[in-house]
């Protein structure tokens, strides 16, 4: 039953005779991306990886995008080149230490889940027909998503992994519930609480962006999807997501002010006031071994805590390209290495940690510099912002919690719309199908639009 996937395949193909590739990576890719869990793959041929549900849809639709419309909308970034130095990286880490197809392996996820995502969205970013489509079609999935995970909250049914679970021939590493305080931590499409979180922290400044410009049909009716999202991110009750979210949302409130003093003033006195009383706790709280730990939350706390310091020997003897995906031995039972960037540098070294970090930061740059400059009235800015709120939030959740399934591909997706948005600079009032130039004719007084 796991050939199921290639139905998916077929009819993405068939799809592709009477539709633009554009058009089924926002309607049909997008959504597919979301509700599918990742994690149930086919082998369709020795020797080739495996194919997933979400892959069998983007691999169809980015051939025929390159090969029939040659790539129409791409402009290069030195992001592309910043992110694939990353990949190479990897590549070359897992290739020393396994064997080259396994490295090649590697290799072809990587580029389907972090580059190929990338690239794609921000070449649609900088149509604006397409753009508003894109962002609503992923926020009203999420938001019914997230009703769903309301549902697994409390009845403990996963409406989007449970009836596949119970046919697939072969078991999945995901799966099983987790609670704590008497509820189920909701899981929903994404395998593990954790990354549910997540995923509604990149996505929840886009929720409000929508909400707040007036791009769903009614304020009231934006304002609902905006907060299913929120109440998403909640129901996977974990911690770090959740601040994120909050977190997002008082960057967005600092971005969109137009007294940027005031509201500097106001969240300095705040975050004094706050770290007088919450630090010390904070400190204390972790301040522990798991053995003296009192509450379960504390025991979380105090194995993260103990992550760094136990992992440190292990880094220092392959420091430069890491142990390999799957090598990669057990200090004092932590299997579970609950922070994206001990992973990436226990996994692939120093070297690839660096280049991931340098090309968000190129991005986060090119962001910052575009957002600060601008006019917080104008929806591109006001967009800007909230990207920034998504990417970092992102950044704080990665330092917490493991980034897996579908949510490495979603924040590739928020990246490409940030580059998007820096390359494509200011939009025109009366929004034009494609980027323009920047040249003589946009300085001046426009006389004849005055007149």
């Amino acid at each position: 039953m796991d050939k199921i996937i290639l139905l998916f395949l077929l009819f993405t193909v068939g799809l592709l005779t009477q539709k633009d590739p554009k058009e089924l990576f926002v309607v049909f890719f997008l959504p597919i991306l979301t509700v599918m869990p990742v994690y149930y793959d086919t082998k369709i041929i020795p020797g080739i990886p495996e194919l997933s549900f979400w892959s069998a849809v983007l691999l169809p639709i980015a051939i025929a995008w390159i090969v029939n419309d040659h790539a129409e909308g791409y402009r290069f970034s030195t992001a592309d080149i910043l992110i694939l130095t990353h990949l190479l990286i990897v590549f070359t880490g897992q290739w020393h230490n396994s064997t080259y197809k396994e490295a090649q392996k590697v290799f072809y996820n990587d580029i389907t889940i972090r580059l190929l995502p990338f690239i794609m969205i921000r070449a649609w970013f900088m149509d604006p027909e397409s753009r508003i489509k894109m962002f609503r079609v992923m926020i009203l999935t999420g938001a019914v998503v997230a009703i769903f995970q309301t549902i697994e909250l409390r009845l403990w049914i996963n409406v989007f992994d449970d009836p596949i679970r119970k046919f697939w021939p072969k078991s999945v590493a995901w799966g099983g519930g987790m609670k704590r305080g008497g509820w189920k931590r909701a899981s929903g499409p994404f395998g593990h609480p954790i990354c549910a979180g997540y995923y509604y922290t990149m996505f929840v400044p886009l929720a409000v962006w929508l909400w707040k410009n007036d791009y769903f049909k009614t304020r009231k009716y934006g304002f609902r999807i905006t907060l299913l999202c929120i109440v998403g991110g909640i129901t996977s009750i974990s911690r770090a997501p959740i601040i994120g979210i909050f977190l997002g949302l008082i960057l967005i409130w600092y971005g969109w002010s137009k007294y940027k003093g005031m509201a500097t003033m106001v969240l300095s006195c705040l975050g004094i006031m706050a770290g007088i009383f919450i630090i010390p706790k904070a400190i204390a709280y972790i301040n522990v071994d798991r053995a003296s730990a009192v509450t379960e939350d504390q025991r979380n706390a105090a194995y993260r805590n103990e992550l760094m310091d136990n992992y440190k020997e292990v880094i220092n003897e392959k420091p430069l390209l890491g142990w390999g995906r799957f090598t990669v031995p057990v200090v004092k039972g932590q299997d579970s290495v609950d922070n994206e960037y001990l992973w990436m540098v226990l996994v692939s070294g120093k070297a690839a940690l660096y280049a991931y970090l340098a090309s968000i930061c190129w991005v986060l740059a090119r962001l910052f510099f575009f957002a600060i400059r601008g006019d917080p009235t104008r929806k591109e800015i006001r967009l800007a912002w909230c990207m920034l709120a998504s990417i970092l939030t992102a950044l704080f959740t990665q330092a917490t919690v493991f980034s897996g399934t579908q949510t490495v591909q979603f924040f590739y997706i928020i990246l490409g719309i940030s580059e998007g948005l820096a390359q494509y600079g200011p939009w025109e009032p009366s929004q034009v199908k494609y980027p323009r130039n920047l040249g003589e004719s946009d300085y001046g007084y426009h006389f004849s639009r005055t007149i």
